[in-house]
């Protein structure tokens, strides 16, 4: 091509090139501006929020750091947080595996594994409140209760797990889990669809096992979503109130007062909306460590592998 139309059909690049550029910018712009309206400005004033002396909804003044002085200065504060992990951590141990089971018998289904997991995913659709009115009928420790009416039907005792200070969390534990593990099977069944068969054929001709073919092609090469799942649920976990709310109240004895449900009781009931800000922010640098934790853990040994 002669030297005078390379410079004639430069510039028509560069401009077609600018339009695309404007064209994507007001595409995408008022996505952006929801999310910086709905996310990024309350998280800022929540920030702010928490800095200051609010309560009844009535700013007192710039107090600085007191209200994060007064909640970690209180030994309860540590408590509340412990539960908040073991509740957090105890769902993920359950969940996970659960997950990667149901994804992993989803795809030897074939089609049939559509209907399987459709079926999971009706907990998962459920409003939180709901479930939890749903639970608290089934371990209803009177006969109007569906696993007490069953256990008097047989000449036993009734339980009452949620007024128990020893088998409440594990109860809520195992009714999040069984809410929540759909989402992280729907996530890993994708990933399971992105790993290609012949890896598996191959590793047959070479005379794998099946265990073996699972730990070194399913495992390392669904890392990816694992992170996905892992991040997601943690913050999910972490931050679960509702639940809490319908089944124990916190109780029995503050033995299901997680951090999320502090801040709903301190911002929302007793009305302190600096220090419940100040909780929120308190939960957020948590659910941040724990999420960048994540990504160097597993982001970093996926990097070493490549």
């Amino acid at each position: 091509m002669p030297a005078a139309n390379v410079t004639q059909v430069a510039p028509s690049i560069e401009g077609a090139y600018a339009r695309l550029q404007k064209l994507g910018a007001i595409l995408v712009g008022p996505a952006v501006a929801i999310v910086v309206a709905v996310n990024v400005l309350p998280a800022f004033f929540g920030f702010y929020s928490s800095l200051r002396k609010i309560f009844f909804f009535t700013d007192e003044g710039f107090v600085g750091l007191d209200n994060f002085a007064s909640i970690l200065s209180d030994a309860n504060t540590y408590a509340v947080i412990g539960r908040s992990l073991v509740f957090t951590f105890g769902s993920l141990a359950l969940s996970i595996p659960l997950a990667l089971m149901a994804a992993l018998l989803v795809r030897q289904l074939g089609r049939n594994g559509r209907i399987f997991l459709t079926m999971l995913l009706v907990p998962w659709a459920m409003s939180p409140i709901v479930v939890a009115l749903l639970w608290k009928w089934i371990l209803l420790p009177s006969p109007g209760g569906l696993l007490a009416s069953i256990f008097i039907a047989f000449g036993w005792s009734p339980i009452a797990p949620l007024t128990d200070p020893a088998a409440a969390m594990p109860t809520i534990i195992a009714i999040g889990v069984w809410r929540n593990f759909a989402f992280a099977a729907i996530i890993l069944t994708a990933g399971l669809g992105q790993i290609p068969n012949d890896l598996y054929k191959a590793a047959a001709v070479d005379g794998l096992t099946v265990f073996e073919r699972f730990w070194r092609i399913t495992l390392p090469l669904l890392t990816p979503s694992l992170l996905i799942v892992l991040c997601v649920l943690t913050i999910s976990y972490f931050n679960e109130v509702q639940i809490i709310i319908g089944l124990t109240g916190g109780g029995p004895i503050n033995a299901t007062t997680t951090l999320a449900y502090q801040l709903y009781q301190t911002g929302f009931v007793e009305l302190d909306q600096g220090r419940g800000n100040a909780i929120a922010v308190i939960m957020f640098l948590i659910n941040t460590g724990l999420v960048v934790a994540y990504v160097r853990l597993l982001g970093g040994g996926r990097g070493e592998r490549a």
